[in-house]
């Protein structure tokens, strides 16, 4: 082929319009992630971004908003344990699923009902 893949940029997720500081409470806050400034051209459409190592998470806003129920990022954790302790102290629910080989996995949803797994990999 004349072209190849390169890795992954960004994930979109949506949120209800008017909740840019509650996503930051989350990713920010709560998960530790970076708030990065969204291009000039693109504020006026509303949500924010977050960097997540060499990626973006961007959070649009979309009306009617509706979470999708399987759909969902997985991101890799180092100290995973850390982050299940530091999110049940803070009231989240954590969702187990079927284990799969190799890894140590959990579910959440963010405040929008999105899905997201968090993953470490087994040395």
């Amino acid at each position: 082929m004349s072209f190849q893949f390169e890795g992954i940029d960004h994930v979109q997720l949506t949120a209800p319009a008017g909740s840019e500081d509650e996503a930051r409470r989350f990713y920010t806050d709560l998960l530790g992630l970076k708030e990065t400034p969204k291009p000039v051209n693109l504020r006026g459409n509303g949500g924010c971004w977050f960097l997540c190592g060499h990626q973006e998470i961007h959070i649009g806003r979309e009306e009617p908003y509706t979470p999708p129920r399987k759909a969902h990022p997985a991101f890799v954790v180092k100290n995973l344990e850390q982050l299940r302790i530091r999110l049940t102290e803070e009231n989240i629910s954590i969702q187990e699923e079927q284990p799969i080989e190799g890894r140590t996995r959990f579910f959440v949803r963010d405040p929008f009902g999105n899905k997201l797994e968090f993953l470490e990999y087994h040395v």
